[in-house]
Protein backbone atom coordinates (compact mmCIF):
# COMPACT_ATOMS: atom_id res chain seq x y z
CA UNK A 1 0.00 0.00 0.00
CA UNK A 2 2.81 2.13 1.00
CA UNK A 3 4.65 1.45 -2.49
CA UNK A 4 1.33 2.37 -4.73
CA UNK A 5 1.19 5.78 -2.84
CA UNK A 6 4.83 6.78 -3.07
CA UNK A 7 4.93 5.20 -6.78
CA UNK A 8 1.68 7.64 -7.33
CA UNK A 9 3.15 10.93 -5.71
CA UNK A 10 6.24 10.15 -7.83
CA UNK A 11 4.45 9.51 -11.01
CA UNK A 12 2.46 13.45 -9.97
CA UNK A 13 5.96 15.67 -9.20
CA UNK A 14 8.74 13.78 -10.87
CA UNK A 15 6.80 12.58 -14.25
CA UNK A 16 9.64 10.80 -16.72
CA UNK A 17 11.28 13.06 -18.89
CA UNK A 18 10.07 13.59 -22.54
CA UNK A 19 12.28 12.35 -25.32
CA UNK A 20 14.71 14.29 -26.76
CA UNK A 21 14.68 15.39 -30.51
CA UNK A 22 18.06 14.54 -31.51
CA UNK A 23 17.64 15.85 -34.53
CA UNK A 24 16.71 19.14 -33.31
CA UNK A 25 18.93 19.04 -30.68
CA UNK A 26 21.79 18.48 -32.88
CA UNK A 27 20.64 21.50 -35.20
CA UNK A 28 20.97 23.75 -32.10
CA UNK A 29 24.09 22.71 -30.84
CA UNK A 30 25.96 22.55 -34.47
CA UNK A 31 24.13 26.34 -34.75
CA UNK A 32 25.01 27.66 -31.05
CA UNK A 33 28.67 26.33 -31.90
CA UNK A 34 29.39 28.02 -35.41
CA UNK A 35 28.00 31.52 -33.96
CA UNK A 36 30.02 31.67 -30.83
CA UNK A 37 33.03 31.24 -33.33
CA UNK A 38 31.76 34.46 -34.91
CA UNK A 39 30.46 32.64 -38.27
CA UNK A 40 27.47 34.22 -40.14
CA UNK A 41 24.90 31.64 -40.91
CA UNK A 42 21.21 30.62 -39.81
CA UNK A 43 19.43 28.14 -37.62
CA UNK A 44 20.09 25.03 -39.01
CA UNK A 45 21.97 25.38 -41.96
CA UNK A 46 24.78 23.30 -41.25
CA UNK A 47 25.61 19.70 -40.03
CA UNK A 48 28.88 19.11 -38.54
CA UNK A 49 30.04 16.01 -38.15
CA UNK A 50 32.34 16.73 -35.44
CA UNK A 51 33.70 20.10 -34.27
CA UNK A 52 35.40 22.28 -37.02
CA UNK A 53 38.55 24.36 -35.95
CA UNK A 54 37.61 27.61 -36.93
CA UNK A 55 40.20 30.93 -36.41
CA UNK A 56 38.46 33.86 -37.20
CA UNK A 57 40.52 37.33 -37.46
CA UNK A 58 38.98 40.07 -36.11
CA UNK A 59 36.79 42.77 -39.06
CA UNK A 60 36.63 39.19 -40.89
CA UNK A 61 33.92 37.50 -42.03
CA UNK A 62 33.04 33.52 -42.79
CA UNK A 63 29.74 33.20 -44.03
CA UNK A 64 28.24 29.77 -44.73
CA UNK A 65 25.04 29.51 -46.62
CA UNK A 66 21.71 26.71 -45.73
CA UNK A 67 22.15 22.41 -46.53
CA UNK A 68 26.09 23.01 -45.79
CA UNK A 69 28.03 19.45 -44.58
CA UNK A 70 31.32 20.10 -42.53
CA UNK A 71 32.94 16.52 -41.89
CA UNK A 72 35.51 16.64 -39.20
CA UNK A 73 35.52 13.34 -37.99
CA UNK A 74 36.32 10.23 -39.83
CA UNK A 75 33.41 8.40 -38.74
CA UNK A 76 31.48 10.23 -41.27
CA UNK A 77 33.84 9.32 -44.52
CA UNK A 78 35.30 6.04 -44.38
CA UNK A 79 38.08 7.30 -46.67
CA UNK A 80 39.69 8.84 -43.99
CA UNK A 81 40.04 12.44 -42.31
CA UNK A 82 42.82 13.71 -40.95
CA UNK A 83 41.98 16.25 -39.48
CA UNK A 84 39.13 18.63 -38.14
CA UNK A 85 37.49 20.73 -41.36
CA UNK A 86 39.51 24.25 -40.72
CA UNK A 87 38.30 27.51 -41.48
CA UNK A 88 40.41 30.36 -40.76
CA UNK A 89 40.44 34.02 -42.11
CA UNK A 90 43.84 35.29 -41.05
CA UNK A 91 43.71 39.11 -41.77
CA UNK A 92 41.18 42.09 -41.85
CA UNK A 93 38.58 41.88 -44.21
CA UNK A 94 39.34 38.61 -45.20
CA UNK A 95 36.39 36.71 -46.01
CA UNK A 96 35.45 32.99 -46.23
CA UNK A 97 31.93 32.26 -48.44
CA UNK A 98 31.08 28.50 -48.15
CA UNK A 99 27.40 28.47 -50.63
CA UNK A 100 24.60 26.81 -50.79
CA UNK A 101 24.81 22.69 -50.68
CA UNK A 102 28.74 22.48 -50.35
CA UNK A 103 30.45 19.77 -48.81
CA UNK A 104 34.13 18.61 -47.11
CA UNK A 105 35.84 16.67 -45.22
CA UNK A 106 39.12 17.40 -43.16
CA UNK A 107 39.05 20.36 -45.34
CA UNK A 108 41.51 23.32 -44.72
CA UNK A 109 40.54 26.86 -45.88
CA UNK A 110 42.48 29.94 -45.00
CA UNK A 111 42.05 33.18 -46.47
CA UNK A 112 44.05 36.66 -46.01
CA UNK A 113 41.60 38.41 -48.98
CA UNK A 114 38.73 36.20 -50.15
CA UNK A 115 37.51 32.56 -51.06
CA UNK A 116 34.74 31.41 -52.53
CA UNK A 117 32.93 28.10 -52.61
CA UNK A 118 30.40 27.64 -55.12
CA UNK A 119 26.27 25.66 -54.52
CA UNK A 120 26.82 21.51 -54.38
CA UNK A 121 30.74 21.67 -54.38
CA UNK A 122 32.22 18.69 -52.95
CA UNK A 123 36.21 18.70 -51.49
CA UNK A 124 37.14 15.00 -50.74
CA UNK A 125 39.13 14.65 -47.43
CA UNK A 126 42.12 16.25 -46.55
CA UNK A 127 41.95 19.03 -49.64
CA UNK A 128 43.29 22.36 -48.91
CA UNK A 129 42.33 25.82 -50.60
CA UNK A 130 45.01 28.29 -49.81
CA UNK A 131 44.52 32.02 -51.24
CA UNK A 132 48.10 33.11 -49.77
CA UNK A 133 51.51 31.76 -49.93
CA UNK A 134 52.18 31.90 -45.86
CA UNK A 135 55.85 32.81 -46.08
CA UNK A 136 57.87 34.84 -49.07
CA UNK A 137 59.90 33.49 -51.68
CA UNK A 138 62.93 35.96 -51.17
CA UNK A 139 64.60 34.55 -47.64
CA UNK A 140 65.40 37.34 -46.82
CA UNK A 141 62.24 38.72 -46.40
CA UNK A 142 60.88 35.21 -44.82
CA UNK A 143 63.61 35.27 -42.35
CA UNK A 144 62.35 38.82 -41.64
CA UNK A 145 58.85 38.30 -41.85
CA UNK A 146 56.35 39.62 -39.26
CA UNK A 147 52.81 37.93 -40.15
CA UNK A 148 51.16 36.47 -42.94
CA UNK A 149 50.31 39.47 -44.71
CA UNK A 150 53.78 39.79 -45.77
CA UNK A 151 53.90 36.93 -48.42
CA UNK A 152 51.65 37.02 -51.46
CA UNK A 153 47.42 36.29 -51.68
CA UNK A 154 45.14 36.59 -54.74
CA UNK A 155 41.25 35.67 -54.31
CA UNK A 156 40.23 32.14 -55.10
CA UNK A 157 36.73 31.16 -56.32
CA UNK A 158 35.43 28.16 -56.81
CA UNK A 159 32.41 27.33 -59.27
CA UNK A 160 28.97 25.30 -59.03
CA UNK A 161 29.04 21.50 -58.76
CA UNK A 162 32.34 20.92 -58.68
CA UNK A 163 34.29 17.79 -57.14
CA UNK A 164 37.91 18.41 -55.96
CA UNK A 165 39.40 14.67 -55.36
CA UNK A 166 41.07 13.78 -52.00
CA UNK A 167 44.55 15.14 -50.58
CA UNK A 168 44.30 18.04 -53.62
CA UNK A 169 45.33 21.58 -52.95
CA UNK A 170 44.02 24.83 -54.39
CA UNK A 171 46.27 27.62 -54.73
CA UNK A 172 46.22 31.80 -54.47
CA UNK A 173 44.55 33.16 -57.92
CA UNK A 174 42.65 30.12 -59.18
CA UNK A 175 38.99 29.84 -60.46
CA UNK A 176 37.30 27.08 -61.07
CA UNK A 177 34.62 26.68 -63.66
CA UNK A 178 31.29 25.23 -62.83
CA UNK A 179 31.15 21.60 -62.94
CA UNK A 180 34.65 20.99 -63.41
CA UNK A 181 36.17 17.79 -61.09
CA UNK A 182 39.71 17.96 -59.83
CA UNK A 183 41.46 14.84 -59.91
CA UNK A 184 42.90 13.14 -56.25
CA UNK A 185 45.97 14.29 -54.97
CA UNK A 186 46.26 17.27 -57.52
CA UNK A 187 47.84 20.94 -57.35
CA UNK A 188 45.96 23.35 -59.06
CA UNK A 189 47.97 26.76 -59.14
CA UNK A 190 46.22 27.87 -62.86
CA UNK A 191 42.72 28.43 -63.69
CA UNK A 192 40.23 25.96 -64.48
CA UNK A 193 37.43 26.19 -66.54
CA UNK A 194 34.06 25.02 -67.16
CA UNK A 195 33.53 21.51 -67.51
CA UNK A 196 37.12 19.97 -67.77
CA UNK A 197 38.63 16.90 -65.59
CA UNK A 198 42.26 18.01 -64.83
CA UNK A 199 44.94 16.25 -62.65
CA UNK A 200 48.02 16.40 -61.70
CA UNK A 201 51.53 18.23 -59.91
CA UNK A 202 50.78 20.92 -61.39
CA UNK A 203 47.12 20.10 -62.65
CA UNK A 204 46.37 19.93 -66.40
CA UNK A 205 43.43 19.00 -68.83
CA UNK A 206 42.68 15.43 -69.28
CA UNK A 207 39.76 16.13 -70.69
CA UNK A 208 36.49 17.70 -71.42
CA UNK A 209 33.09 16.64 -69.43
Amino acid sequence: MIKRVYRKIKRIFCPPPLPIDYEEFKKKEDYEYLISQGVETEYGNVFLGGKPIIKKHPNSRIIIGKNVLLFSDTKYNVAGINHPVILATCAENAVIELKDGCGMSGTSVVAVKHIEIGEKTMLGVNTNVYDTDFHPIDPIERYNQKNILDASAAPIIIGKNVWIGANSTVLKGVMIGNNSVIGTHSLVNKNVGENELVAGIPAKIIRKI
